[in-house]
């Protein structure tokens, strides 16, 4: 009797492990629905620890304080998320953490998305919704971006390209995996 009762248990532990893990995995697919539309994983590539640093280099930003400035018709901004990323996850432009980037209206925004995490993937969206966000940012994103990158393997991590027209406005950048940008991995877009 005692061996049969620790067996029920042992089963009924189980169960609600699992049940858990299916919970969790469908409250994560939900987020990722209210997150918006994204572009495809296709549009990354994979690049070598050489490749990112000279992709980090054509930023033509002027980093001061906690803002990066951009001029003049074209405005190559090189994202990028780092490791380590604890205690939070965050992104880094011109060696700052979720720095404001001041960006000219009506010029030519060349991003370059980079996501050196291991063991997890990151986006970068661009919205008119000011934070705080919530665990599952409904944001309406202005421009999709990226959808979740694949975390980087073999010694190389996955990059993507994409270019933006802006209006001028003040704008939000922002991680769509349910709580990042709530954790804070998020920054301010001046177009003027």
């Amino acid at each position: 009797m005692g061996v049969d009762r620790r067996e029920k248990e042992s089963s009924r532990r189980l169960r609600t492990v699992m049940a858990a893990g299916f919970g969790m995995g469908a409250l994560l697919q939900v987020g990722w629905a209210w997150a918006g539309p994204l572009v495809g994983t296709g549009s990354f590539k994979w690049a070598s620890s050489s490749q990112v640093h000279a992709m980090l280099a054509k930023d033509n930003g002027t980093a001061h304080g906690t803002t990066v400035t951009y001029s003049g018709p074209v405005a190559r901004v090189v994202i990028e998320v780092p490791q380590p990323e604890f205690p939070f996850p965050k992104f880094e432009i011109d060696h700052l953490r979720n720095p404001t980037l001041v960006l000219p209206a009506g010029a030519t925004i060349k991003f370059t998305f980079i996501n050196r995490i291991k063991d997890f993937s990151h986006s970068f969206q661009i919205t008119r919704k000011a934070p705080p966000f919530p665990m599952f940012p409904k944001i309406q994103p202005v421009l999709t971006g990226t959808e979740f990158s694949p975390a980087s393997r073999n010694a190389k991590v996955a990059y993507t390209n994409f270019t933006w027209h802006p209006s001028a406005g003040h704008y939000y950048y922002l991680c769509a995996i349910p709580g990042h940008a709530k954790m804070g991995m998020f920054g301010s877009i001046v177009v003027q």
